[in-house]
C-alpha cells in the first residue's frame, strides 16, 4: 500500500534518487544529501513542536510500503520569507500617451516585489514516474494537512511552478535577464537556491522595473508558461481553486498561484469521522457501496494519509450516529497503515475532486 507520511531521516537515501530523477531545476528537492537532511530534520522539529513557528516546514514522503520505498514527495512552508527575502515578478501594465502624435501605447513591466511574503507555500511535488497516477492524492494530502491544522498555516497558499526550459535546459528567460546580473549559469544559480543559499538574489538583482519589450521574444513567450512537465500540476492546482495572479519567479518566470486556505475545494472537503471501523465487525449493520477516498490519520505527532476504497456504516441509508459516533468502515490493513485503531478518529475527502 503507498502511504503518505512525514519524512525521516532514513528516507534520504531514497530522496537522493528522487532528485536524480526529478533533474536539474527542481530547487526544492535538491540533488544534495546534506541539505535534504536539513530538510528533513527542519521538518521533524516542525512536526515536534506543538504551536505555530515561522520556520514550520513540513516534508512528507510517499512510501510503498510493500517494498519499504519513497516513491514520491510534497512539503508545505509554512511562512514564505521566514528567514530570506522572499522575490517575485509582479506583471504590471503601464499606458503612456502622445497627444501630440495621437497615439497610446501599452507597455508591460516586470516589478520586483515581496507580496507574497508571509504566505505559506505549498510545492515540492514529485513522483517517481513508475507510480504515475497517484499525483493527485499526493498532492491533495498536503491540503489534508493544512485544513487540519489551519491554525499552523497562513491564510493565503501560494505555489511555484517550474518556469520553461528547452530540451538542453535552457532557460530564455535567464538568459535575457538572470544571466547579466548574476554571472553564472542557470544550472549553477537554481543550486544555489535549492541547499538554501540565495542571500546573492539580494545582493545582485536588478531592483528597477524591466520592460518586458526590451527582451529577446524568445524570453517574453515563456513569462508565466510551466515547464512541460509542470502543467499537470499547473491543472492540479486549478481545480483546488488556485489561479494565476500575473506574478513569476525571477530566474525563468514561471507562473505562481495563489488561494486562500479556506476556499481550497479539498480543504472545503475534509469530513472527520469520530469513530473508525474495522470491515471485518460491520457485519452486523448495512455498509453504502464502496467509496475510493483519501483517508487521514488527523493526530498531529501520527499524521498518515491513505487512499483506498472504504464503506461508510449505513442503516436504512442514513449514516449511524451512536453517541455522536459516525463510522467508517476500513480494512484491518488500512487501520493498520494509518496508525489507528477501531474507534479512533478519521478524516477524508473523496479521491476525486467533484465527488
Amino acid at each position: 500500500m503507498l502511504i503518505v507520511r512525514p519524512a525521516i531521516a532514513a528516507d534520504v537515501h531514497d530522496l537522493l534518487e528522487l532528485a536524480e530523477k526529478a533533474g536539474e531545476g527542481m530547487t526544492s528537492l535538491p540533488q544534495d544529501e546534506g541539505a535534504l537532511l536539513d530538510r528533513i530534520r527542519l521538518s521533524c522539529d516542525s512536526f515536534d513542536r506543538q504551536d505555530k513557528h515561522r520556520d514550520d516546514f513540513f516534508f512528507l514522503v510517499m512510501e510503498d510500503s510493500r517494498h519499504n520505498k519513497v516513491v514520491g514527495t510534497a512539503g508545505v512552508h509554512a511562512m514564505t520569507g521566514a528567514r530570506q527575502a522572499f522575490y517575485a515578478y509582479r506583471l504590471m501594465s503601464l499606458t503612456h500617451h502622445s497627444h501630440s502624435l495621437n497615439k497610446q501605447v501599452r507597455s508591460q513591466l516586470l516589478h520586483l516585489t515581496n507580496d507574497y511574503t508571509d504566505c505559506s507555500e505549498v510545492g515540492t511535488l514529485f513522483l517517481d514516474p513508475a507510480y504515475r497516477g497517484n499525483g493527485h492524492w499526493l498532492a491533495r494530502s498536503r491540503y489534508l494537512l493544512m485544513g487540519l491544522f489551519a491554525g499552523r498555516f497562513a491564510e493565503s497558499v501560494i505555489a511555484e511552478l517550474r518556469g520553461w526550459t528547452d530540451e538542453q535546459g535552457n532557460s530564455p528567460f535567464w538568459d535575457a535577464i538572470g544571466r547579466h546580473f548574476f554571472q553564472m549559469e542557470f544550472d549553477e544559480a537554481d543550486t544555489l537556491c535549492g541547499i538554501g543559499s540565495n542571500q546573492f538574489i539580494t545582493e545582485l538583482m536588478p531592483k528597477y522595473p524591466i520592460y518586458t519589450s526590451l527582451l529577446p521574444e524568445a524570453a517574453q513567450a515563456v513569462i508565466g508558461k510551466p515547464a512541460d512537465a509542470g502543467r499537470r500540476a499547473k491543472q492540479l492546482l486549478e481545480l483546488e481553486g488556485f489561479s494565476y495572479d500575473r506574478v513569476v519567479d525571477i530566474f525563468d518566470a514561471g507562473p505562481l498561484m495563489r488561494a486562500e486556505l479556506s476556499n481550497i475545494r479539498s480543504v472545503r472537503a475534509i469530513r472527520q469521522l469520530s469513530s473508525a471501523l474495522c470491515a471485518d465487525t460491520s457485519d452486523d449493520e448495512d455498509a453504502d457501496d464502496s467509496q475510493s477516498l483519501i483517508i487521514a490519520n488527523p493526530s498531529w505527532q501520527q499524521f498518515r494519509v491513505i487512499c483506498t476504497e472504504a464503506q461508510l456504516i449505513s442503516q436504512h441509508g442514513q449514516l449511524i450516529a451512536q453517541n455522536g459516533q459516525q463510522r467508517l468502515a476500513l480494512s484491518a490493513s488500512a487501520l493498520g497503515h494509518l496508525g489507528v485503531q477501531p474507534g479512533q478518529p478519521l478524516a477524508f475527502i473523496p479521491e476525486q475532486l467533484g465527488a
